[in-house]
């Protein structure tokens, strides 16, 4: 609880803190894993599809994918989201659970923004990727065969990342701020 009230702090004081990603993580893969870290910011406005949230989800801080407005079989209205790194949807998210945006993330070293158009760009892609690619994989697994499709949507990102994400992603001096003892 006490770290939760840090990182909101630091978002409200600072306007955006550095969290690391936590050692061993691979829902975010390959975009982002263990040693790489983000720069969160307040969501102040709702979120688009393509962009990296933040948000508690039971006792750890999640960073996936928006994919965009859902509404549950109830008709609660919500965000679906997605782990880059994973074949699957996650639970509907509400809104007011999101805690920050993803504005840059640090890879290999170097910080990159996703806040540019072109990174923009890439990012809806990206979302319209999770979401064919899970539709793909809740198909294939009612047949057997859901491993296969899993297997065959991460490595397509395991090909197209390392080439296209330097692409579309400015590199950007080392934010200031850091919260070292928090990770996601």
């Amino acid at each position: 609880m006490v770290r939760d009230q840090a990182l909101r702090l630091l978002l409200r004081e600072r306007g955006a803190a550095i969290v690391p990603v936590t050692a061993g993580e691979t829902s975010m893969l390959p975009h982002l894993a263990g040693g790489d870290a983000i720069l969160a910011a307040p969501a102040l406005s709702p979120p688009r599809p393509g962009e990296l949230l933040l948000y508690r989800q039971q006792d750890y801080w999640v960073v996936h994918r928006c994919l965009g407005m859902a509404t549950s079989p109830e008709g609660r209205p919500g965000l679906r989201t997605r782990g880059d790194g994973r074949n699957v949807l996650d639970p509907l998210l509400a809104g007011e659970d999101v805690l920050a945006r993803v504005v840059a993330i640090r890879r290999a070293g170097s910080w990159r923004s996703l806040e540019r158009p072109l990174a923009r760009v890439y990012a809806t892609c990206m979302a319209w990727h999770d979401l064919c690619w899970a539709a793909a994989g809740w198909l294939a697994r009612k047949v057997g065969l859901g491993s296969l499709v899993a297997a065959l949507d991460l490595g397509t990102l395991r090909l197209v990342v390392p080439l296209a994400f330097p692409l579309f992603h400015r590199r950007i001096p080392t934010p200031e701020g850091s919260l070292a003892d928090f990770s996601v």
